[in-house]
């Protein structure tokens, strides 16, 4: 049972699309999204989701890396968007920009977009 469950998940993942940037995404409060990104030889996991919306700020929780963190995205620019290090280089180092674009009814809207990223692949996990 357990080869089974093994060959779905890996075949699942194996067949995922990269992801073309920038990437817009709807989520509605705790639902979480997965993502692997492949940087040279290494891969990172990558996950967020949103869990507060009060006074036009955003609770966002994400952990890139197993490493949790948070941040209170507002609603207007600069304060906007997040800057996630794909990897630590000291100069043009890839990185994520997510942007809290909109809130309607429950959903959160983002955009991510990838900067420096010639080398980064990602894969959505569903």
């Amino acid at each position: 049972m357990n080869r089974i469950f093994l060959f779905f998940l890996f075949s699942s993942i194996l067949l995922a699309e990269y992801i073309n940037f920038p990437h817009t995404i709807e989520l509605k409060k705790d639902q979480i999204v997965k993502y692997i990104v492949y940087y040279d030889k290494w891969e990172f996991p990558f996950e967020f989701k949103w869990t507060l919306y009060k006074n036009d700020i955003l609770i966002f929780l994400y952990k890139y890396n197993n490493f949790p963190r948070q941040a209170a995205i507002h609603k207007d620019p600069p304060l906007n968007a997040i800057k996630v290090k794909i990897a630590p280089y000291p100069q043009f180092y890839p990185y994520f920009l997510i942007e809290f674009v909109d809130f309607n009814d429950k959903i959160a809207i983002f955009k991510i977009h990838l900067f420096n990223g010639k080398k980064v692949k990602v894969k959505e996990i569903k």
